[in-house]
């Protein structure tokens, strides 16, 4: 947010870990060409775990790249509504909700899940689109850890006369933790 970079380091073991932190000035006209980035080694940290706290769970298999909706608003100038965070705690319900800002179009959103597949999960997952507000409404199974990933395009000039279609971009993600007690 802002010029800060904040980082949350969930550490799968108790030892000695590091951290490399890669970095790279890209615009957002630059990634939304799709064309493959190259990011430098900007700084490391070395992790000391002397014990865990908690037993920590790889995080969903989401795109890579930052959590939150941030991303979204630099790139394709959505903002987020009802959650600005990118950590979610939920009940089995849960509708997260963008203001478009400019025409959008092929939305899509997939849930994952930690031993899931993404196919039996996507039937608990849509969205709708009225006026310029975004909704998507999930339907969870059960409880536990999901990585919500949001895909969107640009409308395109002359893309309804010529029937041209761009390939959808990674808007943002949310990592949820859902509890039915919520």
């Amino acid at each position: 947010v802002g010029n800060i970079v904040a980082f949350r380091v969930h550490a799968p073991c108790s030892g000695l870990l590091l951290l490399d932190i890669f970095a790279n000035a890209v615009t957002p006209k630059e990634y939304l060409t799709g064309e493959p980035m190259k990011f430098k080694s900007v700084c490391k940290f070395k992790i000391v775990c002397d014990d865990l706290q908690t037993v920590m769970v790889p995080l969903p298999d989401c795109a890579s790249g930052e959590w939150g909706p941030m991303k979204a608003t630099r790139l394709f100038g959505l903002i987020p509504v009802s959650h600005e965070d990118a950590l979610i705690f939920s009940g089995r319900e849960l509708e997260v909700q963008f203001r478009m800002t400019r025409p959008l179009t092929d939305f899509m959103a997939t849930l994952h899940r930690n031993d899931v597949e993404e196919k039996k999960l996507s039937k608990f997952i849509s969205h709708t689109i009225h006026d310029d507000l975004v909704t998507f409404f999930v339907a969870f199974p059960e409880d536990g850890q999901y990585g919500m990933d949001i895909y969107t395009r640009e409308m395109m000039n002359g893309e309804i006369d010529t029937g041209e279609k761009h390939l959808l971009t990674h808007s943002c993600k949310y990592l949820i933790n859902v509890s039915k007690k919520l």
